[in-house]
């Protein structure tokens, strides 16, 4: 069974892939997420295996090295050639790391996925995940003391985190970009000794198999049997959910501490990092002494006559994680989710840019909205000219009604080459009727648009300029005139009713 075949039947085994919808898939360049592209090109889309699914390619310069910028155009030019769409995205690390007081690959770690998770808005993301990084992460977590569910390492899927190679190693993935001819990158940063990964990797793996030549074998097996156990732990969790987790946000969870303190310890522990996990991205960063400390306080808060003086008392955790006693209940915080989003946006970091086809569509990362561009059926079209040229204005509005959510440009005017992302500092628009551009800033705050929903708004651009702010201004180097000849209709279609009502994309 050649690497297509047995990831293909991966896949199926642990149903990793929707029926239908769209798939990030996680691409650095190198051989590893090479392969797992390709092969997943191979195996999604119309008229393959995975008919329904469709693929975007993210790639994000964590500025760490000179040539990252070169490894982002490397990306979007094969994402091009092979019909895909992509987004680029920039984060500073170093300057993120050290406003957050992190390691450099812990903040590449927390950058990257929240870059993923911003450009997938709910969808699942793929990663080049593969055998020996699978290898590599057991010892980590045996050297920090990762407790039974450490034992286990990576899943195939971990919420929405698709690892479709788990079963592959590095040796296979960079002969199967030889065998299909792939042109792929070296990550530098892959030999870095200030990563400790990479220590693991050339300094501790060899140690080891100088005493088993087979580690890594047994290392696989060993969390092949200790799988099992975790699955029946997990599944228990899951069922004690619903009478222990009172309340579940984004940004904070509460529990009824009696119901928690009702279970055997373990479940407890386990319940405990599940929530801890899914306010720090599917990664809980407890450990024994922090499962202590919390057990001390909830313990006070069950003792008759003492809980109420317990009231509010916090307990600060790791991952910018707080715990807050209430009066029989107690809520986890994770405080450094509005803080990041505000450092990101103040940050170098900018938000990622994505191509928008002519005739096309594309989700704009960070918006509850599709980005589509359509051309002019011929008839209108020659119609609309003809009332053009007689400045006709009542028929052109008539047979083109714009809208906050609907405008036509000329398309000459707006050149061959359209983006669309949200809003960066600096940003300009000329509004209709104005010889000079504006900040779109200003423009917002003209507008009295809440500032929580100034970054949700959908920005379409040439290759020189902002061409429309959606719902708000259209450029007026782009406003149709006597002598235009082509015509684009640009819109932006909702893509989650649901979110919309709860806020995203409601400032217009």
């Amino acid at each position: 069974m050649d690497l297509l075949e047995r990831v293909e039947a991966y896949i199926e085994e642990h149903a990793l892939l929707p029926e239908s919808g769209e798939v990030v898939v996680a691409v650095s360049g190198g051989a590893n997420s090479l392969c797992l592209l390709h092969v997943l090109h191979r195996l999604c889309g119309p008229g393959k295996r995975f008919a329904g699914v469709r693929l975007r390619v993210a790639h994000l310069n964590h500025r760490l090295r000179q040539e990252a910028g070169t490894e982002a155009e490397f990306v979007a030019r094969v994402a091009s050639e092979w019909g895909l769409p992509v987004t680029i995205g920039e984060v500073d690390v170093p300057a993120l790391a050290r406003r957050e007081g992190r390691s450099l690959e812990e903040a590449a770690r927390e950058a990257r996925y929240r870059f993923l998770r911003q450009v997938a808005r709910g969808q699942p993301i793929a990663v080049a995940h593969h055998a020996d990084d699978q290898v590599e992460t057991l010892l980590l977590h045996l050297l920090r003391g990762g407790g039974l569910t450490g034992m286990v390492g990576m899943q195939p899927r971990q919420q929405d985190i698709l690892r479709p190679l788990l079963t592959v190693t590095h040796a296979e993935t960079v002969t199967y970009c030889r065998e299909h001819g792939l042109a792929t990158l070296e990550d530098a940063s892959n030999a870095d000794p200030r990563f400790l990964r990479n220590r693991v990797r050339h300094e501790l793996l060899p140690l080891l198999e100088s005493f088993n030549p087979g580690i890594r074998a047994t290392l696989l097996r060993n969390a092949e049997v200790a799988q099992v156990d975790v699955q029946w732990i997990e599944q228990q969790v899951s069922d004690y959910w619903p009478q222990v987790v009172l309340a579940e946000q984004d940004q904070g969870i509460t529990l009824d501490v009696k119901q928690l303190l009702a279970l055997p310890l373990s479940l407890q522990r386990h319940l405990l990092r599940r929530v801890t996990a899914r306010l720090c991205g599917g990664q809980s960063p407890l450990e024994l002494r922090h499962y202590r400390l919390i057990e001390q306080l909830l313990q006070r808060e069950s003792v008759p006559g003492q809980a109420q003086a317990e009231t509010g008392k916090v307990l600060d955790l790791p991952c910018g994680l707080r715990l807050v006693s209430h009066f029989r209940t107690a809520t986890f915080e994770r405080l450094s989710q509005q803080n990041a989003r505000k450092e990101m946006a103040d940050a170098p970091a900018v938000p990622p840019s994505v191509h928008l086809p002519v005739p096309g569509r594309v989700a704009v990362p960070g918006t509850a909205f599709m980005a589509v561009a359509e051309t002019l059926p011929d008839e209108l079209l020659t119609t609309v000219r003809e009332a053009l040229a007689r400045e006709d204005w009542a028929t052109v509005w008539r047979l083109l009604p714009s809208t906050r959510y609907t405008v036509y440009i000329d398309a000459d005017s707006a050149g061959s080459s359209l983006m669309v992302r949200t809003r960066r500092a600096g940003d300009r628009i000329r509004p209709p009727g104005m010889a000079h551009e504006k900040k779109i800033k200003d423009m917002l705050i003209d507008r009295h648009i809440p500032r929580a929903e100034r970054d949700r708004i959908p920005l379409f651009f040439s290759s020189s300029h902002c061409l429309w702010l959606a719902g708000i201004a259209l450029d007026d180097r782009v406003r149709l005139t006597r002598d235009t000849r082509h015509i684009l209709r640009l819109s932006i279609e909702p893509m989650l009713s649901d979110q919309m009502r709860e806020g995203d994309g409601s400032a217009f």
